[in-house]
């Protein structure tokens, strides 16, 4: 099986190398998660072909897991 943080890091790369800079927030508070990382984190899965979101939290590194929760990942994808 292949390595989704590996995956993930090579993908968040490749979008800062395009992103000169950064997306704005619109929220209140600080998001622990930037744009950048949810955008890459979404198109990993797209990549891995992990259709189910109980999959993809299930495969999720702990690093990545401790800055997002399902429910906001919903809402900010």
């Amino acid at each position: 099986m292949n390595n989704l943080n590996e995956d993930y890091e090579r993908i968040l790369g490749v979008l800062r190398k395009i992103s000169k800079e950064q997306l704005l927030t619109y929220q209140r508070r600080k998001p622990k998660i930037s744009d950048l990382e949810l955008i890459s984190l979404s198109l990993t899965a797209e990549f891995m072909s992990i259709d189910n979101e109980n999959d993809l939290f299930r495969n999720l590194p702990k690093p990545l897991l401790s800055k997002i929760e399902r429910s906001v990942y919903n809402k900010r994808r």
